[in-house]
């Protein structure tokens, strides 16, 4: 049996974009691989018809796509230069896909960079577009239109900001933005705006039956407002009309069921931003509560091994099919007045659809890489349709997870540990303590390529859910104001229990995480020098300038922390890793991307600072033009060099090599 070794996610596929025609005649997906010549992914459309699969066009490093109709498939896409350069002008080129004939040919040009297409009818597609004002002249006024992109040119030479927040982490600076939404005649070549330049969208969601438009959005602001209201948007009259002016809930979508209007939403009073929603009735602008559910409403279990996030919800006959997540795995449930659990197995179900009667799902199960089941609801049985992932693995050692619950005071915290092949009690082992983002997300027993790695050069590799995850209920979930106490308590006590039961040196363990998991990371090496060495990834060290710099800051840092960086200084700062950086003695490693605007690189660069001018051992590895995902979607290239260098970093300091 081979050795998993760290390059060989190269040849992972990732499968993604799951999506049926209307009539459920077909559906098709993309399957992706890591090109590192050309240093991006490489993209195949497939197609179905339920029976048979064939490999329908190769995309290049493009990737969407939309159904035009019943055997006929869109997909953004430039195969000359002239149309290359039309994306870089900020239009959107269009190819046609045809099913039966199985040919590839150019269809259309829009004058603006699309976001999200929906096909109405042959005359009416409706765009999702993220646009300044100026943005918005590209269609508005096709005759001038290289004078106004050489204009924007000129403007891409500074920001001019007013708001906040002023960019999105993977994306860029905001420019004075807004998700617009726009109608599109191809017939005619006419755009049709629906709102206001200044008015910002968050969900689209095109109902066929009535042919409306569930929306929420808002008038920008200059800061950022989290109460989104609900708007229907009805396309046979071209009106649109206010249906819920929202002043207390945070919601997470709007829409109908049998004539009747649904939102699914939180109250923040109680939980925070990080609380699980419940199912409101809205009539008369009034949203009353009709079901407590309580728990998460996505799948939020993380893993390295895939490219593209996939629908957690959709609508079919009348009724709700949502995502949730509990304890290791994800949940289907239904609503249609009421809430249904209809697949509770061990998977994380990554997207999901309905295909002629049968339950579709890109999933991670059973340490496999991602495929597409069949899961049968009645049966609660898992049938794999496809085996793109199958032959990759075979022959390669893969750690099957021990699963392990520890009480923590009361508290039962679920972990796991992976174990190398042929694992001998009666020898030692150097160990690794890899703990998750969010915190509100989850590890499970999927498959994650970097635990993987360091499990077949010998280590023990031990994860847990503390308090702070998702999968649970809200009081769970709820740490605001306790960054680095129940948390730190609930990890220190798992790590404890698998120190003191599996064969492991104790004088050669190692710590690491990202996100929140680097914030722990810094956290733990400043109570702590039980570590022997850590590495921090895209972390946080200071919640005052983490308000003011991180995308989401001014208010993930407020609810979180339960404090304001000026008017509660010290409470703030009591949570913040780097009031404790001189008592780091632990070899440290920064990982970072400088667009990271997540977790800003200044959160990297203070404790670096402090660690290096103190004499620690530490080394900051700057990736350039990387966002907050670096781990997971990152250029191939860069993620080879990150988890090259964690793993060197361990295996000089746990293996002496």
């Amino acid at each position: 049996m081979e050795k998993l070794k760290l390059k060989d996610f190269l040849d992972y596929r990732y499968l993604g974009n799951l999506k049926a025609n209307k009539e459920e005649t077909y559906y098709a997906y993309t399957v992706s691989k890591a090109n590192s010549e050309n240093n991006n992914y490489q993209h195949l459309l497939y197609v179905s018809d339920g029976e048979k699969t064939h490999k329908a066009v190769a995309l290049g490093k493009y990737h969407s796509f939309y159904f035009l109709n019943e055997t006929n498939i869109l997909v953004s896409y430039a195969q000359t230069k002239e149309e290359e350069e039309a994306f870089k002008e900020m239009k959107t080129v269009f190819y046609n896909y045809d099913i039966k004939r199985k040919t590839f040919e150019y269809y259309d040009t829009l004058y603006l960079p699309v976001k999200n297409l929906t096909v109405v009818s042959e005359d009416k597609w409706l765009i999702e577009a993220f646009l300044s004002k100026e943005n918005h002249l590209l269609y508005e006024d096709p005759a001038n239109r290289k004078e106004i992109v050489e204009m924007l040119k000129k403007q891409e030479l500074y920001e001019e900001i007013e708001s906040i927040p002023f960019y999105f982490d993977g994306g860029s600076f905001i420019k004075e933005g807004n998700n617009q939404l726009i109608v599109y005649n191809p017939l005619l070549k006419l755009y049709e705006r629906v709102f206001p330049k200044d008015f910002n969208l968050r969900q689209v969601y095109y109902h066929e039956e009535t042919m409306k438009v569930y929306l929420l959005g808002k008038k920008r602001s200059a800061v950022l407002d989290l109460y989104q209201n609900c708007y229907l948007y009805d396309l046979k009259n071209n009106e649109t009309s206010l249906v819920y002016e929202n002043k207390n809930l945070n919601i997470a979508s709007f829409f109908p069921l049998k004539e009747q209007f649904y939102l699914l939403a939180a109250p923040l009073e109680k939980y925070g931003i990080n609380a699980n929603n419940h199912f409101y009735l809205v009539t008369d602008n009034k949203a009353d509560l009709i079901v407590e559910f309580g728990f998460s409403t996505s799948n939020s279990i993380g893993s390295d091994v895939r490219l593209f996030g996939g629908r957690n919800s959709l609508i079919k006959d009348d009724k709700l099919y949502f995502l949730s997540t509990y304890q290791d795995r994800s949940r289907l449930y239904s609503f249609d007045g009421k809430v249904h659990l209809l697949f509770d197995e061990k998977i994380s179900i990554d997207s999901f659809l309905w295909f002629q009667k049968d339950l579709l799902a890109i999933s991670l199960y059973q340490q496999n890489l991602q495929e597409i089941y069949n899961l049968n609801i009645n049966k609660k049985e898992i049938k794999k349709l496809t085996n793109y992932n199958e032959e990759i693995l075979l022959n390669k050692y893969v750690a099957k997870p021990r699963y392990h619950q520890v009480d923590n005071e009361g508290v039962l915290i679920d972990g796991w540990v992976l174990l190398p092949k042929d694992y001998d009690e009666n020898k030692t082992y150097p160990a690794i303590l890899d703990i998750h983002g969010g915190p509100k997300t989850i590890y499970s027993a999927v498959f994650f390529h970097e635990m993987q790695v360091w499990v077949n050069l010998g280590y023990i590799v031990y994860y847990c859910n503390p308090r702070g995850s998702d999968s649970y209920d809200d009081k769970f979930a709820d740490i605001r104001g306790k960054y680095g106490t129940i948390d730190y308590e609930d990890i220190t006590a798992f790590s404890n229990f698998v120190l003191n039961n599996y064969a492991i040196d104790k004088a050669n363990v190692g710590v690491t995480g990202g996100s929140y998991g680097g914030f722990m990371t810094n956290w733990i090496v400043g109570h702590t020098t039980k570590f022997k060495a850590a590495a921090t990834q895209r972390s946080i060290s200071n919640w005052i300038s983490f308000y003011g710099t991180s995308d989401i800051g001014f208010y993930f840092q407020t609810d979180q922390t339960a404090s304001d960086p000026i008017d509660d200084f010290k409470r703030a700062w009591q949570q913040s890793p780097l009031k404790y950086a001189k008592n780091i003695k632990t070899p440290l490693l920064f990982i970072h991307a400088d667009a990271d605007y997540r977790c800003p690189i200044e959160q990297a660069l203070q404790l670096y600072t402090v660690v290096k001018k103190n004499g620690v051992d530490s080394k900051l590895v700057w990736f350039k033009n990387e966002s907050h995902g670096l781990s997971r979607g990152g250029k191939p290239t860069a993620r080879i060099k990150r988890l090259t260098e964690i793993t060197n970093w361990f295996n000089n300091y746990l293996k002496g090599e």
